[in-house]
């Protein structure tokens, strides 16, 4: 009996687990089937989403500073607008309400609707957009639509040096300073291993790492000086009807750019909108002849190689010279017997093709290719090019006269100005500095511009006796008058040359690149300064068009650098058009400067705070200091806004607050 009770206990307890074991079996082939079978496609789908992928967090953006800190190029947070095409109910309607609150254009339009008519689980809609476009995109309320913030580049001053910082595109630099230093100013980015999850979202793993920001980047550049600069310039641009207009300033003694300005110009901030031809630093991009301001170093080579004296007589043969088939005139007909100053002094294209003959191909090409031209001055900025200076057996006896009065060779402004800078500083050339300082992100400086001589060109002496000579030049009966400040004595030369017709070959009758260098003070320069105007319409000649930009520049920014004669630097008037040479029309000169300085009477008896709207920082500095009151400052450029009013009654250290903006100007178009 007990055998037969165990013997029933124990097929129940087996029956119970064949029982489970079935159920088990079956509830397994039923998920199996379900998996394999009925949800295969689903699961086909989420595995192509779920895999690993590598995912590259971009830093934030260095910023770019002037020499004063104030900022050229800085990186803000930006909204990004992404879509989820799998999300979208009507992916052609969403698409063309995006691209009406984006304002794209038709063929961007087109593009975004075949974007959100995949069955993509993520796309790009537009990153990087502004704060109104992102608000027009949040109020159409789009399901599937989203946003995230990213970096954007941002040009505080807009125009301004635009052509020297270039700009950003996609996280990279693209042009000017932004690509020449993108490794510094970009930081280090993070690529991390992450997961798309069903919604098409980025799933990172915890602990991530942010990215380190990008360095900064300190230019020899002064904001303020690249105001006055792309004022002046913009002014002389339109009344010389120009194609195009350069200038450079420089500090001689260290080989630092002051100011690089070109035009036409653009917005960085929106730099798809504007043409290659505007994008171009035509500074170190732009080769041209120089004509008649080549004369300085083709006399400088003559004097430090003993070949000729400032006082020695030659023959100009009345203007005309004869070499062979050809014959080299001067622009002023009837020079005979001058003294090898007044060659200079008169620009005497037969003159110095007697000069530049005493020193034979060798000697003026070995001279010529010692002050820079015909290599790259290795200024650290993109695109710079070498332009052409023959080798001297390729040269015939008219392109040994030619070249030395500055036609058959070309330049860039910058080549010109830093030869120039030999002569005002006594010698040396300099290698030009465009770097003041890079630091990392943390703010430590890991590289720092220095002067950078290449060595001597020529004595002190003879930079001495070419300033004497330069100074003339600026006085009366010489090509550059209109270059004269008052109180000041200013050493220059002027240059007209012709331009090669491309189309008909040889030399244009009407094509000319007018333009004037030179440096002030004369007997301790502070400033050198060139200023081209590439096919002047109102008048060919340097000393007309180019001269009077000069002038105004070295003024301003004479004042604005709180250097001072006896009387504040004025431009002069323009004296009379000299024989052959066009008028051309000037406005008012710049005098705001001066009589800001000299303040007014009235205005300190009465404890009233003066208006300084629309004066320099400087001028609007000493105006108010000179009346007591404290002066706090913010932003950089001309002063828009004044706190208290002008007229308000104020006590002496009492605080008069101002705000700074950088004139801004729509972006400037013309030809290339």
């Amino acid at each position: 009996m007990p055998d037969r009770k165990a013997t029933r206990w124990m097929r129940l307890r087996l029956g119970i687990v064949c029982g489970v074991l079935l159920l088990f079996a079956g509830t397994l082939a039923w998920r199996m089937w379900t998996l394999q079978v009925r949800r295969a496609e689903w699961l086909r789908d989420l595995s192509r989403q779920q895999v690993l992928k590598e995912i590259t967090l971009e830093p934030l953006r260095g910023p770019i500073l002037d020499r004063n800190g104030a900022p050229l190029a800085i990186s803000i947070m930006a909204e990004s607008i992404y879509a989820m095409p799998r999300q979208l109910e009507d992916a052609a309607a969403a698409a063309r309400a995006l691209a009406r609150a984006l304002e794209m254009d038709p063929q961007q339009s087109r593009r975004l609707v075949k974007r959100l008519s995949t069955r993509k689980y993520f796309t790009w809609v537009k990153r990087r957009v502004s704060d109104r476009l992102a608000r027009q995109v949040r109020r159409l309320d789009i399901k599937g639509v989203g946003f995230t913030r990213e970096s954007r580049r941002y040009y505080p001053a807009r125009e301004l040096a635009a052509n020297l910082i270039g700009f950003v595109g996609d996280g990279r630099g693209l042009e000017g300073v932004e690509l020449l230093f993108d490794d510094r100013l970009r930081g280090s980015e993070v690529v991390l291993q992450g997961l798309r999850d069903a919604h098409g979202r980025l799933v990172f793993p915890e602990g991530t790492r942010e990215p380190d920001s990008g360095g900064t980047v300190v230019l020899t550049i002064d904001a303020n000086i690249q105001e006055i600069v792309e004022r002046e310039l913009e002014r002389g641009w339109h009344q010389a009807q120009a194609r195009a207009a350069t200038a450079v300033v420089m500090d001689p003694h260290s080989g630092e750019i002051l100011a690089m300005a070109s035009l036409p110009s653009y917005n960085p901030n929106v730099y798809w909108q504007s043409r290659p031809a505007q994008r171009r630093n035509r500074a170190v991009t732009d080769c041209y002849e120089p004509g008649s301001t080549m004369k300085v170093f083709t006399m400088a080579a003559a004097l430090q190689g003993q070949l000729v004296r400032p006082e020695e007589t030659i023959d100009c043969q009345g203007g005309a010279l004869v070499l062979g088939s050809h014959t080299i005139h001067d622009a002023h007909r009837g020079l005979r017997r001058l003294t090898a100053s007044e060659v200079l002094v008169h620009s005497s294209n037969v003159g110095m093709a007697i000069i530049g003959a005493r020193l034979g191909r060798e000697g003026l090409y070995q001279a010529l290719h010692e002050f820079g031209f015909g290599r790259k001055t290795g200024v650290d900025l993109p695109g710079e090019v070498r332009c052409r200076l023959r080798p001297p057996a390729r040269w015939s006896d008219v392109g040994l006269a030619t070249i030395s009065f500055g036609q058959g060779v070309s330049v860039t402004a910058l080549q010109l100005l830093a030869a120039l800078n030999s002569v005002a500083n006594g010698g040396v050339w300099l290698r030009p500095q465009i770097v003041r300082a890079i630091r990392d992100s943390s703010g430590r400086t890991i590289d720092e511009g220095r002067p950078d001589p290449q060595g001597r060109v020529m004595s002190r002496e003879v930079a001495a006796e070419l300033t004497r000579m330069m100074v003339r030049v600026v006085q009366p009966g010489g090509t550059g008058t209109r270059a004269a400040l008052d109180g000041f004595t200013v050493a220059g030369k002027t240059g007209t040359a012709q331009k090669v017709d491309p189309v008909a070959g040889g030399y244009s009758e009407h094509l000319r690149v007018a333009s004037f260098m030179g440096f002030v003070p004369a007997e301790q320069p502070r400033l050198s300064i060139l200023v081209v105007m590439d096919e002047p319409q109102s008048s060919p000649y340097g000393g007309v068009v180019a001269a009077p930009v000069f002038a105004r520049i070295a003024a301003a920014v004479l004042n604005y650098q709180g250097v001072f004669s006896s009387r504040p630097a004025v431009a002069r008037p323009r004296p009379d058009p000299a024989p052959g040479e066009e008028p051309v029309v000037e406005t008012a000169l710049i005098v705001e400067e001066a009589e800001a300085v000299a303040g007014s009477s009235a205005e300190v008896a009465a404890g009233r705070v003066p208006d300084v709207r629309g004066l320099s920082a400087r001028a609007a500095l000493r105006r108010l200091w000179e009346r007591g009151y404290e002066v706090v400052l913010n932003g950089f450029g001309r002063v828009a806004r004044q706190r208290p009013a002008p007229g308000s009654r104020l006590p002496r250290q009492a605080v008069v607050r101002l705000e700074l903006q950088t004139r801004r100007r729509p972006s400037a178009g013309g030809q290339g």
